[in-house]
């Protein structure tokens, strides 16, 4: 079986790969994340193809700075105390954590079983004992719950992905839900933008700063709202016709 279906104990990846703690100030609330340090060595050695199972790329093992910017803006810009939250793609799992932090009950999902076993380590070095981490495949999703919130950080760049990503959003995310995503300015999310305005949401986005040791970074936040029906196809406007 591939390293890639199992998981590996966190002491493996320690002494294989190496790991390293960074930290993240929001306001008074002091975030933890211990990420992968030797990328370039796991990815050789774990994905030798450099993708994953999906055909994607790994992108788990660092925290972006689109996580931090992502938690930051939920934390300063509403309160989450209470909130039912989803986490796509969790990776190190840091907006998830920063969320759990500040009061939200917060499940933390990803479909890599080594991104899991890092976001549960990171859970423990924040003791967030009451956040949980779930496997979530958005191509046999079995999650069975809806949210106030969903939350992805890096999660649009795959176009494959595009289309069980918005039927993931739209299954999880209440009718009075959002959707926030975040990004570092990529391009791909242009036509994934367009694909949630056929399927019936509507969307606003804004950029935001992210101040970090190494430096400041422009992220993008996406709101995403579902409030309407997907617009009919071609072949579904010719059935109503005929109905």
């Amino acid at each position: 079986m591939p390293e890639t279906q199992r998981e590996l104990r966190l002491e493996d990846i320690e002494n294989r790969f190496g790991l390293r703690v960074k930290s993240h100030r929001i306001g008074e609330m002091d975030i933890k994340v211990a990420e992968v340090d030797r990328v370039d060595e796991m990815v050789c050695e774990i994905y030798p193809e450099a993708v994953t199972t999906h055909g994607d790329a790994p992108v788990w093992m660092i925290t972006w700075p689109a996580s931090f910017g992502l938690a930051e803006y939920l934390l300063h810009s509403q309160s989450v105390e209470g909130l039912k939250i989803l986490e796509l793609g969790c990776g190190t799992a840091a907006t998830g954590i920063a969320l759990a932090k500040g009061g939200a009950d917060v499940i933390c999902t990803d479909y890599d079983p080594l991104a899991l076993t890092l976001a549960r380590f990171n859970a423990k070095l924040n003791r967030c004992s009451s956040i949980s981490i779930r496997l979530l495949d958005w191509y046999k999703p079995d999650l069975n719950e809806s949210f106030d919130l969903v939350v992805g950080s890096e999660v649009v760049y795959f176009e494959k992905s595009y289309l069980p990503l918005v039927s993931v959003l739209k299954h999880y995310a209440r009718s009075d839900g959002k959707i926030f995503l975040s990004d570092q300015q990529r391009p791909q999310m242009s036509s994934f933008i367009k694909l949630c305005s056929r399927e019936g949401f509507d969307n606003h986005q804004f950029d935001q700063m992210v101040y970090l040791p190494e430096k400041n970074q422009p992220i993008r936040i996406t709101v995403l709202n579902r409030t309407r029906g997907p617009e009919p196809t071609e072949a579904n406007k010719a059935n109503n016709f005929r109905l």
